[in-house]
């Protein structure tokens, strides 16, 4: 007899959001004409490396979707480095350049993102 797993609403709420956050990204980096300089871990990168960087931030939203949508074992562990990443630099970003409305927004945001997906960690054991 084989056991139906049913699709967690949350993590399929999660799924799309970040599915439909990646077109919303990429018109934010067209909008400012490819000039922003992101961050990786903290460190401000420019030039072919930042546009790089640019491009797999919509990427990186596509894959998470996609991970979370269908409750692949590596989506943990990506959301992790997303998280990492995202964190790391608005955190140095903070102590470096003060407050700042979108930082103190990742900031405020990811951290209870990373509880809940420790948390919720065995919905991506298969």
């Amino acid at each position: 007899m084989s056991q139906t797993i049913k699709r967690p609403l949350d993590i399929t709420i999660f799924g799309w959001l970040f599915i439909l956050s990646a077109p919303v990204e990429l018109l934010n980096i067209i909008s400012t004409g490819w000039k922003y300089t992101p961050k990786f871990f903290g460190i401000t990168t420019t030039g072919l490396i930042a546009k790089v960087i640019l491009l797999a931030q919509p990427l990186l939203h596509v894959a998470l979707g996609y991970g979370f949508l269908t409750l692949r074992h590596w989506t943990f562990y990506l959301a992790l480095f997303y998280i990492a990443d995202t964190m790391t630099s608005s955190i140095l970003s903070f102590i470096m350049l003060g407050f700042g409305r979108i930082r103190t927004i990742f900031i405020v945001l990811l951290t209870p993102f990373l509880i809940y997906i420790l948390a919720r960690r065995k919905v991506f054991v298969r």
